[in-house]
């Protein structure tokens, strides 16, 4: 039985010693690596953003890890990529000042095969210890195409653009908000939903992803 629901690495999947806490945690040897290779020390760029800040670089473990967090429901796996991200929020709360943090919203019929949102899931983590207000205010546009599907950045863009609609009722204006994601590729998904929180009269825009991609 202790077998059945014996925790393992996120990034590995080595079996965990009982006497460990929490719900998804790392082996020594994969602790020490996201210290060494893992760790972004770089700011994504996001067109229009007040700031931004990633937690991991999107390759390796961390590249698959999320996508066993996306596509092999793995939930649970939020709580670490959460805590990854909770210390640049809680870092940078004197200057971003958040009234709300949301998150970049999926598609009606994706949501509905995978039963949960990623970027929600990633968004109410880091929310709660800091005691935060987490709603959706965007809705993704029925029958885009994906993203991963275009063929460059000029594409990506034109795509992005016509992706995203308000929630009806987001209430946004006048406030400070950060915009939580699972990953920054060449930024063009997260630009344009920061453009579309500013039309809909938010003041500030900051972007929190768990991971980038290198060199964008």
């Amino acid at each position: 039985m202790g077998v059945l629901f014996a925790k393992r690495c996120v990034l590995c999947g080595e079996l965990l010693p009982a006497a460990g806490t929490g719900k998804a945690m790392l082996c020594s040897a994969c602790a020490s690596e996201v210290r060494q290779r893992y760790r972004c020390t770089q700011t994504p760029h996001v067109t229009g953003a007040d700031d931004a800040a990633a937690a991991l670089y999107y390759t390796g473990k961390v590249r698959d890890a999320m996508q066993r967090f996306k596509f092999q429901h793995k939930q649970h796996y939020a709580d670490w990529f959460a805590a990854q991200m909770l210390p640049l929020l809680t870092e940078r709360l004197d200057i971003w000042q958040p009234d709300l943090i949301t998150f970049m919203p999926i598609g009606w019929l994706r949501g509905r095969e995978r039963g949960y949102n990623q970027a929600e899931l990633l968004a109410k983590a880091v929310a709660e210890p800091l005691g935060l207000p987490c709603r959706a205010t965007l809705r993704k546009r029925a029958f885009t195409p994906k993203q991963s599907e275009q063929k460059d950045a000029a594409a990506r863009q034109k795509n992005a653009e016509r992706a995203l609609m308000p929630l009806a009722n987001a209430e946004v204006r006048g406030k400070s908000l950060v915009l939580v994601d699972d990953i920054v590729t060449t930024g063009a998904t997260a630009a344009s939903a920061v453009r579309l929180l500013r039309k809909m009269g938010a003041v500030k825009v900051y972007v929190l992803a768990a991971a980038r991609t290198l060199g964008k």
